[in-house]
């Protein structure tokens, strides 16, 4: 399956939804769990031309991360 790059408002209300958070690093963001520990460091792409993106690498990770927890991505409402 393709990843394809994510909104960040939509991106940030996915990781919420289960309780994470993201952090600034010194160059990327952190990407770290409800005990604050870290999880993976997600890139966040912009330049002048194109609105901010979540990298498709960093989505792929992030769902890769949920599946080792059994959940699933996106994560739905119960």
């Amino acid at each position: 399956m393709p990843y394809k790059p994510m909104d960040p408002s939509v991106y940030k209300h996915y990781i919420k939804h289960v309780g994470w958070s993201l952090k600034k690093g010194s160059i990327d963001w952190k990407l770290v769990d409800e005990n604050n520990r870290f999880v993976c460091t997600i890139k966040i792409n912009h330049s002048k031309q194109s609105k901010a993106e979540v990298a498709a690498s960093s989505v792929r990770k992030t769902q890769k991360e949920f599946e080792e927890r059994g959940w699933t991505w996106p994560p739905q409402k119960k």
